[in-house]
């Protein structure tokens, strides 16, 4: 019976620490590259990003200190993502599960040719295959390119299960935009 009250004295305890860590970003861009990133490189691209969007909206930029393809799985599962910073092969490998955002709508297929690829993607429960813009190489985005990250074959995405897809295409703009 002891057991028990300790147990609900640590559950009750672990409730209450959880809800800590102050106010959660509006917008987050999940970073995982083949090799880590320095914490400074990830933090001045958040303040960046906070700056340019300030009055508007909070962006949190979170890095993963290791590559994993279990996390990323978890990553693009969970949905809260805005923007993701991945590999080019696992953005090619998760097009053709409807993973990503078509971004024709939104950029030059001709000036991204590298991010055009088969795939998928869903209107309501509508699947449509065929070749669309899913991502744009991180080597072409000055603000990454102005924070050092720029190792080669990395992929800029918009997640399909995004939270806000508008204000994830206004983070992808400004990346690319040219200062």
């Amino acid at each position: 019976m002891r057991n028990w009250r300790w147990i609900g004295v640590l559950a009750v305890l672990l409730v209450l620490v959880s809800g800590c860590g102050g106010p959660k970003a509006d917008a987050t861009v999940f970073i995982m590259t083949s090799s880590s990133l320095p914490p400074e490189m990830t933090s001045a691209l958040q303040d960046d990003l906070n700056k340019t969007f300030e009055n508007k909206f909070t962006v949190q930029v979170v890095a993963s200190p290791l590559y994993s393809i279990e996390k990323l799985f978890v990553e693009y599962a969970a949905g809260e993502n805005s923007v993701m910073v991945i590999p080019e092969e696992d953005a090619k490998r998760m097009a053709p599960q409807g993973g990503h955002v078509a971004l024709d709508k939104y950029f030059d297929a001709k000036k991204y040719n590298e991010g055009v690829y088969d795939g998928a993607v869903y209107e309501g429960k509508e699947e449509h295959k065929g070749t669309f813009l899913f991502s744009l190489s991180a080597e072409k985005l000055p603000v990454l390119k102005k924070h050092g990250i720029q190792e080669k074959g990395l992929s800029v995405t918009i997640p399909s299960r995004t939270p806000d897809e508008a204000r994830s295409v206004e983070i992808l703009k400004a990346l690319a935009e040219e200062k």
